[in-house]
């Protein structure tokens, strides 16, 4: 099977990150898949943001209606000060803007209209990889997440294997959850100096997602982590690609099955040429 192009939260090479207008641009950039990061509003809904302090990507720092919501917060052992995305309604998120001023935050709902509606336009399925961001710090706020996406999912017909859709998260208590609710395919997201076992992770999940330093040591040469990996039946999707068409073809030769990037014209172009090659 030929490896996946993932449109790492849309097309941010291009158009501001997690927005609908970047998930349109990472089809017609020719992406496989589109990868999408949730959280979760005060009143329990679903949205499609990175990160859960929300100055990075939203005016709410210039928004002197919302200035007394600057708080901290510890989420996930590290110290946050901002404006949060749990102690905002979704009709009050509604009303910020992101870098572009047409480009609002997206429901989780919103995301999967659209992705039925490009693989309309596209005549291919595109896919999609789910990551859950802070699962355990949004159920210690009263905003368990798990059965929320599962249900949304089964509202759009996607709760079952079959649709190129995976749930992915760091938590993996909240996968080793996960998968005894839904047949769905997981994925582990490791980090550098993360701990994993790949038969632990084999015990509950279908793939890992390892930092590309994971993957290659100085992006030359191969840490052995892809074979071992496939030899426990686990398929690997690398993150995250910002980097040219050599850089692709090199994570490309070293057998993984996905890579995320930020500009899916560069992964697919590197795909090309190996085919190409062979």
């Amino acid at each position: 099977m030929s490896p996946l192009v993932i449109g790492h939260r849309g097309a941010p090479g291009h158009l501001p990150e997690n927005t609908l207008a970047s998930y349109r641009l990472a089809v017609r950039l020719g992406a496989d898949a589109l990868e999408a990061d949730l959280v979760m509003s005060r009143d329990g809904v679903l949205v499609v943001s990175h990160d859960p302090e929300l100055s990075r990507t939203t005016d709410v720092p210039f928004r002197p209606e919302f200035a007394r919501r600057r708080t901290r917060k510890v989420i996930d052992g590290r110290l946050m000060e901002g404006w949060f995305v749990d102690d905002f309604t979704l009709a009050e998120l509604r009303t910020l803007n992101a870098p572009m001023p047409s480009d609002r935050i997206p429901t989780f709902d919103e995301l999967l209209l659209l992705v039925a509606d490009e693989s309309a336009r596209a005549g291919r399925r595109i896919g999609l990889h789910v990551e859950v961001k802070h699962p355990s710090y949004f159920a210690s706020v009263g905003l368990p997440m798990a059965g929320a996406v599962l249900a949304t999912l089964r509202d759009h017909g996607l709760d079952r294997p079959g649709h190129r859709l995976w749930l992915q998260s760091f938590d993996d208590t909240f996968l080793r959850a996960v998968s005894a609710m839904t047949q769905l395919p997981l994925v582990q997201l490791v980090d550098v100096g993360q701990r994993f076992s790949l038969h632990g992770v084999a015990a509950y999940a279908d793939a890992i997602g390892p930092a590309r330093r994971l993957v290659l040591d100085g992006e030359t040469t191969e840490t052995g982590l892809v074979a071992e990996a496939h030899r426990a039946g686990l398929r690997v999707f690398v993150w995250t690609l910002r980097g040219g068409v050599e850089q692709a073809r090199a994570f490309l030769d070293a057998g993984v099955d996905g890579i995320f990037t930020d500009d899916a014209s560069v992964a697919v172009e590197a795909r090309a040429m190996l085919a190409t090659i062979a």
